[in-house]
C-alpha cells in the first residue's frame, strides 16, 4: 500500500486534504494507481500511520483522504 505524507501528528479528522507539497509529490509518485477509492497509508512527521481511502474533489482540485477502518 502506498504511503502519503500528512503534515500533522494528529489523526482525529474525518477528512485529510492532501495539498501539502510533500503529499502532492507522494500522490504523483503513485502514477496510474492514483484512482478514486484507492487505499493508502497516511504517514505523519513522526511516523504515525492512518489507513485511508482517496477521493478527488473536483470543485477544489484536491485529493482528499478519508479514514478507513
Amino acid at each position: 500500500m502506498q504511503s502519503v505524507y500528512w503534515p500533522s501528528s494528529r489523526f482525529d479528522r474525518l477528512d485529510y486534504w492532501l495539498h501539502h507539497p510533500r503529499s502532492v509529490a507522494d500522490l504523483g509518485a503513485m502514477g496510474e494507481a492514483l484512482t478514486p477509492g484507492v487505499r493508502v497509508i497516511l504517514v505523519g512527521p513522526a511516523g504515525q500511520e492512518q489507513p485511508a481511502r482517496l477521493e478527488f474533489q473536483e470543485e477544489v482540485n484536491c485529493w482528499v483522504a478519508y479514514p478507513a477502518g
